[in-house]
């Protein structure tokens, strides 16, 4: 099967610092990728630059065939293929929540208000939120704003989503039904490459689990090798700090399906 998103050679600077280093991946569609590793590995950068906020020195990078590297690419147009949610939510404080649901399908995409608003309101429902639709953000919890964020993103119909440590910023309670949004995603065969700290969702939720390291990719493999047989030393160190994964009782991973 022909790869959706893939990177070669991919290579990033931030000043002489590189930051990325001669990336190769592979995604395939409807696969869920979550890449794991220390703060500081290029994670996050690895994001950002699928998603054009940040910009590459060398290498490839294609989405369905096409090279996203090329000076006539336009990232807006991306963008809309390619959605991102960040640890921040983003929401316009000056509206509620169908008018920042609906800026993009009608300002970016010039859909029709009838079509975008049931689309953003089927998509309020099955998250929780439909009676949420005329609340403004503060009237919101975390939990709740980080949802309105990633339906949002859903709004525009992306092919791919991007999760950058989505519940870094929420409290405890409010990180499962986040994390349940996202499995539901996964569920429904959408790709997604996530982000995230939270190793038992990883465990429950990926297809494959990408290990960085010092902006390098040191290993890629199915989440159960992954977490019971890392091939690298690096890896195992990692996994010590998170060593209850291991043995996660099977409840916990039915909660979060």
């Amino acid at each position: 099967m022909n790869a959706l998103i893939e990177f070669k050679g991919f290579n990033k600077f931030f000043g002489e610092h590189q930051v990325l280093k001669d990336i190769d991946l592979s995604v395939r569609a409807g696969e869920v990728v979550v890449i794991l590793g220390p703060s500081g590995c290029g994670k996050s950068t690895l994001l950002r630059c699928l998603n054009g906020l940040e910009s590459a020195h060398s290498g490839q990078l294609r989405l369905q065939g096409r090279e996203l590297l090329d000076k006539a690419t336009d990232w807006r147009e991306v963008r809309q293929q390619v959605g991102m949610v960040f640890q921040s939510y983003h929401l316009f404080g000056h509206m509620n929540v169908i008018e920042n649901l609906l800026l993009g399908p009608l300002k970016v995409q010039k859909r029709e208000r009838r079509e975008a608003q049931a689309q953003a309101e089927a998509l309020l429902a099955r998250v929780g939120l439909l009676d949420k639709r005329d609340a403004y953000p503060r009237q919101l919890s975390g939990g709740q704003q980080q949802r309105i964020a990633i339906v949002r993103s859903l709004c525009m119909n992306p092919q791919v989503m991007l999760f950058d440590e989505v519940t870094a910023a929420l409290d405890p309670e409010m990180v499962k039904e986040v994390l349940q949004v996202i499995q539901g995603l996964a569920r429904d065969g959408m790709t997604l490459l996530i982000v995230t700290h939270e190793m038992a969702f990883a465990r429950a939720v990926a297809d494959r689990i990408v290990f960085m390291e010092a902006g390098r990719i040191l290993e890629q493999s199915p989440p159960e090798s992954f977490f019971t047989n890392p091939q690298t030393a690096r890896a195992q160190q990692f996994l010590e700090k998170f060593s209850y994964v291991e043995n996660l009782p099977e409840k916990l991973i039915k909660e979060l399906s």
